[in-house]
């Protein structure tokens, strides 16, 4: 058994509390065939059933398609950030910049943090650039 395969059980048996396939196929409305079929047999799991499965159980089915191995959780993460960005007016999203820029700038600093680095002039401090901020995220 793959080791994705192992993590998804792992996942379903969490979500589904001890139920057997029995009573997992009667949650979901389904025979139970198709429960061992979809969901243990088969590798990767049917994202179908992986679907329906955690509806019935109340979870979000994103979570049962990342522990299957369908999606990628970098790919769930940046699809739930996508349409609340995009859909942020440029007055949004540069209020959010600032909180954090004050945010950071009120932070501690270290000698140690790469993100810091000090001028030579004693009270002021410069910054680096984080270009790693958003990257990816509306792609």
């Amino acid at each position: 058994m793959s080791e994705r395969m192992e993590r998804f059980l792992a996942w379903r048996d969490r979500v589904a509390g001890g139920d057997s396939e029995r009573a997992i196929a009667a949650r979901m409305g389904i025979g139970n065939n198709r429960v061992g079929r979809h969901l243990r047999e088969s590798d990767p799991p049917v994202a179908e059933t992986v679907i329906d499965f955690a509806r019935a159980y109340g979870v979000n089915p994103v979570d049962g398609l990342v522990a299957a191995g369908l999606i990628q959780q970098d790919e769930a993460l940046r699809a739930a950030a996508s349409d609340p960005l995009r859909a942020a007016s440029q007055l949004q999203l540069l209020d959010e910049l600032t909180r954090r820029e004050k945010e950071r700038l009120r932070g501690p600093l270290s000698t140690h943090d790469p993100e810091h680095s000090a001028e030579t002039s004693p009270g002021r401090r410069r910054f680096r650039r984080d270009t790693t901020v958003g990257k990816g995220l509306l792609t």
